[in-house]
């Protein structure tokens, strides 16, 4: 009569073994961020191109908005493929400047100062890649 609970012993430690286990994975995944791929770098750098409606992006002298800057980045992200293997690639190969004529695409401010893109996706790359003081402990 007592031979099933032998088996039965071993499967609840097995269960418990297993459950324990998976409790500790788990709080050590969210202890611990997941690394940052390269590509989730670009898609926020162009959702932050993208959030900017103060800023016009000028493209052959034509002024865009930021989701139209956004879209542009986007397409032609696609269109590179495999040749953008990290945000720099991206900064320099795609945003910068016109595949077409060669001219620098621009970055306006409401107060009518431009920069070169380059220089604005650089600084806002930096300002998204510092951690925030929430996540510093």
């Amino acid at each position: 009569m007592l031979s099933y609970i032998k088996p039965l012993t071993r499967f609840a430690a097995v269960c418990v073994v297993v459950l324990a286990s998976m409790v500790l994975a788990s709080s050590a995944s969210a202890e611990s961020p997941a690394p940052v791929t390269e590509s989730a770098r670009i898609d926020a750098l162009i959702r932050v191109v993208e959030g900017r409606s103060d800023l016009q992006f000028l493209r052959n002298d034509v002024a865009y908005s930021s989701r139209e800057a956004g879209l542009h980045l986007r397409t032609k992200l696609a269109f590179a493929g495999s040749q953008i293997k990290t945000v720099e690639d991206f900064i320099d190969h795609v945003g910068t400047g016109s595949s077409t004529t060669g001219r620098p695409y621009l970055v306006r401010f409401i107060d009518g100062k431009l920069i070169p893109s380059a220089e604005f996706l650089r600084g806002e790359l930096k300002r998204i890649s510092q951690p925030t003081t929430a996540s510093i402990k």
